[in-house]
C-alpha cells in the first residue's frame, strides 16, 4: 500500500512538473491607470489555465523605451499611443481591442470632509473653496492632467487652479494630499485610491472627460497564441467586475 502511494505521489508530481514546464509565460505593459484591474485580471488568468502573466506599468512618456528594452507579449495603453503603434505595424493584425476607459476624480486625505460634487455648481464651489490643489502635467499626452485641463477650461477655472494648484507626478501628488500638504487632486478615477488617499467622487458628467484604452497583441510577442487568449479574456463579461473597482469602466465586452 504504502509502494503504490509513493507511486501516485511520484506520477502526480510528474504531471504538475510537466504543467509548470509547459505553461506559458505572458508579459504584459500596461499603463499606469490599468495596473490595478490587469494585476486582479492576470491573477484570475493563472488560476484559470496554469500561464504565468508578468505585468508591468509604466507612464505614457516611458512606452517605446520599455518596449524597446523588452520582449513583450502585450501592450494595454491609451487609444491614441495605441493607435500609433498600429500605424507603424507593431501590433498584431486584428488582435487591438477597446478594452476600458476612466475619467477624472477628486482625491482628498483620507478621512477629510468630502466636498459636495453632484452638480456643476457644486464642484465649482468646491474647487473655488480648496486652498491647494494638485494636478498632473497637462502637457504630457495621454495622462489626466490634460484630461484634467479641458475640465477646468469648461468650468471657467483654470487660472484659478493655476493660481493656487501644484503640478506633481501622480506618486509625489498623492503623498502631499496624505500628509495634508495639498487639499485635493485630480487624477484618473483608477489612480486616485492611495494610501492615506480616498476617492471623493467624480468631476460632475456634464464636464467629465474619459480616456480610453486599448489592448493588443505585438507583432514580435515570443507566445501570440496565449497572449491572445489573455487579451480575449481581459475582454470577457466575467472581467467586468475586476474592471467596475479598480475605477474602471469596461467597454466592449464579450
Amino acid at each position: 500500500m504504502q509502494v503504490t502511494t509513493r507511486l501516485a505521489a511520484t506520477a502526480i508530481a510528474l504531471v504538475c512538473s510537466t504543467a509548470i514546464a509547459n505553461a506559458a509565460e505572458i508579459k504584459v505593459l500596461t499603463a499606469g491607470a490599468l495596473q490595478v484591474a490587469m494585476r486582479s485580471l492576470a491573477a484570475d488568468f493563472e488560476r484559470q489555465t496554469g500561464n504565468h502573466v508578468t505585468i508591468t506599468s509604466t507612464n505614457p512618456a516611458n512606452v517605446e523605451k520599455e518596449l524597446a528594452g523588452t520582449p513583450f507579449d502585450i501592450i494595454a495603453a491609451a487609444r491614441p499611443t495605441m493607435a500609433e503603434l498600429d500605424e507603424s505595424g507593431r501590433l498584431q493584425t486584428g488582435t487591438r481591442n477597446l478594452v476600458a476607459r476612466t475619467g477624472i476624480g477628486i482625491a482628498i486625505r483620507q478621512g477629510a470632509r468630502k466636498p459636495d460634487l453632484s452638480t456643476v455648481s457644486a464642484f465649482k464651489k468646491a474647487v473655488h473653496d480648496a486652498k491647494s490643489i494638485i494636478y498632473t502635467d497637462p502637457s504630457q499626452p495621454n495622462a489626466s492632467g490634460a484630461n484634467t485641463q479641458h475640465i477646468l477650461t469648461n468650468a471657467g477655472l483654470l487660472d484659478e487652479v493655476k493660481r493656487k494648484g501644484t503640478q506633481e507626478g501622480l506618486g509625489p501628488g498623492r503623498e502631499k494630499i496624505a500628509k495634508g500638504e495639498a487639499e485635493m487632486g485630480f487624477f484618473n478615477v483608477s489612480e486616485a485610491l492611495a494610501p492615506g488617499v480616498e476617492l471623493a467622487g467624480l468631476v460632475p458628467a456634464p464636464l467629465q472627460q474619459y480616456l480610453a484604452y486599448d489592448a493588443a497583441v505585438l507583432k514580435n510577442a515570443p507566445d501570440k497564441a496565449e497572449a491572445e487568449a489573455f487579451v480575449k479574456f481581459i475582454n470577457s463579461k466575467a472581467a467586468g467586475e475586476r474592471w467596475k473597482a479598480a475605477g474602471l469602466e469596461q467597454l466592449n465586452a464579450h
